[in-house]
């Protein structure tokens, strides 16, 4: 009997004495490293343990020290890394892309270009994740610039993948106006890539310009004629501005047309953006080149979208010229809404959810057959639908 109650008083002066020692552990744990030799109470009376008991404590103790003095160092490393990474946080700086190449960007930022590496998932889908005119956070990570985040556009102006039918290709972000840059000949004018830009450029929430270039290669009566294609979009409200790089004529228009906002210049290849750049302000330098000889089609002297920065605070984006530009997924009855001048005339459809294609009774199309509405606008609106979904 008296063995009996010997061993459970034993067990419980352990159980005790493990609580005690968990108690222990933890305070240490908690400590710096200069802590560690203080007693974690005040005197050992605390401790309610005989001096036998105590010496076996403070035995088993030392014994774990060496974890306990691991796992504190383990835990101000990563207390210090957490600070470092606070304080590099704060260090972070936005910065405006100038430029896209593959896996990497530069930007303007803190008075300077600086050169940033997207990180593996923004690189993964870097033709819609990132693009010139972008706002970004940029993040130190030794001597390396990372993009952070990529800040919600204002604007956008897009184009389908060519290799991917449901994804876009952002060609700038951010931008106030876009101008679409038209050859009065060499390339010639082409009224359907007109229209599909001003589509995209009301989807992407920018104002939209029309700049006819070359102009200096036209006859009176000819710019005459030419100008009467185009009272269509003067009557919507899109500016028009007659330059010539050549002889000066119109430059002046438009360099009040873009003073002080965030411009993007598009077109087909050969239309002469670059110079229409070099012309608003020489010191850019930028290369361009002459037509192909057979075809007239124009070159690629801009390879990928490039921001300039004027001294008045005007920033224009100068992209490739292209051949094409389609409109993506966009429904028939999605298309019928870029086309302001419908809106008036669909009052007067027989149905409300109109295409003004096929349905009996559409107020526009019999606008178009009567000459209120211009025939050859109708019929490009025609073809367009062609290539969107039902």
């Amino acid at each position: 009997m008296k063995r009996h109650l010997r061993r459970m008083m034993q067990d419980l002066r352990h159980r005790e004495r493990d609580k005690q020692l968990r108690q222990l552990r933890k305070q240490i744990g908690s400590k710096t490293e200069s802590e560690m030799g203080k007693p974690p109470l005040d005197t050992e009376d605390d401790w309610e343990f005989e001096d036998e008991q105590w010496d076996e404590f403070v035995e088993m103790e030392q014994q774990h020290r060496p974890r306990l003095k691991h796992e504190l160092a383990r835990r101000q490393k990563r207390r210090e890394e957490a600070k470092a990474d606070s304080a590099s946080a704060t260090a972070n700086e936005t910065g405006i892309v100038f430029t896209v190449r593959k896996r990497r960007v530069r930007a303007f930022a803190g008075g300077e270009l600086v050169a940033c590496w997207l990180p593996p998932d923004m690189a993964a889908t870097q033709k819609t994740a990132i693009a010139v005119g972008d706002e970004i956070v940029i993040a130190k990570r030794g001597d390396d610039r990372i993009v952070a985040e990529v800040l919600p556009r204002r604007t956008t102006l897009a184009r389908p993948d060519p290799y991917d039918r449901g994804a876009e290709r952002v060609v700038a972000a951010n931008v106030d106006l876009v101008v679409q840059v038209s050859a009065a000949k060499n390339p010639p004018l082409r009224h359907g890539l007109i229209d599909r830009y001003l589509v995209a450029i009301e989807r992407g929430g920018a104002a939209p310009a029309i700049c006819v270039n070359k102009v200096d290669l036209l006859a009176t009566a000819e710019r005459n004629g030419l100008r009467e294609t185009l009272v269509d979009y003067e009557t919507l409200g899109v500016p028009i501005v007659w330059c010539s790089t050549k002889t000066g004529e119109g430059m002046e228009g438009l360099r009040e047309l873009v003073r002080g906002k965030s411009v993007v210049l598009v077109g087909h290849s050969g239309v002469g953006k670059s110079s229409l750049l070099n012309a608003l302000d020489a010191s850019l330098e930028i290369a361009t080149n002459s037509l192909h000889k057979e075809g007239k089609a124009g070159r690629h002297t801009t390879s990928s979208s490039t921001l300039h920065e004027f001294p008045d605070g005007t920033r224009l984006i100068d992209t490739p010229g292209i051949r094409e530009f389609g409109l993506g997924e966009m429904t028939t009855d999605e298309l019928r809404f870029y086309f302001p001048e419908f809106a008036d005339l669909a009052m007067g459809c027989r149905f409300r959810d109109c295409t003004h294609l096929h349905e009996p009774s559409c107020a526009v199309k019999a606008a178009a057959e009567s000459g209120e509405l211009r025939i050859d606008r109708y019929e490009r609106y025609v073809r367009l639908s062609e290539e969107t979904r039902v």
